[in-house]
């Protein structure tokens, strides 16, 4: 499969943008998935997140609520939203509160996974964001 997406012209790796615990995965994410399939973007501030999803760079994200930025993970969720309203978001947290996981589904997470953040579930989480985005675009075509 990898190789017949080489090959496709119009293929390029998922841009995942990554926060918090996340972020310690990424040297196995990139040994297991591999650069022809995913392009990790570390981000080090809200802002500089915003930027990345602003320039369509992010093609998926996965926030932690733990991160010390300026603004929540909700708060900044609907930043993105107005920015991007179909990127997939998932969103880590220590939380297990109803209210976190309702304001997160209202504002169009495209999951919830509380921590710890094991790498089979940050696997799982990619690769459904992965085949949504397939969808989306052999819809487009």
């Amino acid at each position: 499969m990898v190789s017949s997406l080489q090959q496709d012209a119009c293929y390029r790796p998922l841009g995942l943008v990554v926060t918090g615990e996340a972020q310690w995965w990424l040297p196995t994410l990139e040994t297991i998935i591999g650069p022809q399939l995913l392009k990790p973007v570390q981000v080090d501030s809200d802002r500089e997140l915003l930027d990345v999803v602003r320039s369509g760079n992010a093609d998926a994200a996965v926030l932690d609520d733990a991160a010390q930025w300026s603004v929540d993970v909700l708060k900044l969720l609907r930043m993105i939203r107005r920015l991007d309203s179909e990127l997939p978001v998932v969103v880590v947290t220590e939380r297990r509160d109803r209210r976190l996981l309702a304001d997160a589904l209202r504002l169009t997470a495209f999951s919830v996974v509380v921590k710890p953040l094991a790498l089979e579930e940050l696997l799982r989480q990619i690769q459904r964001m992965m085949a949504r985005i397939d969808r989306t675009l052999r819809r487009g075509q």
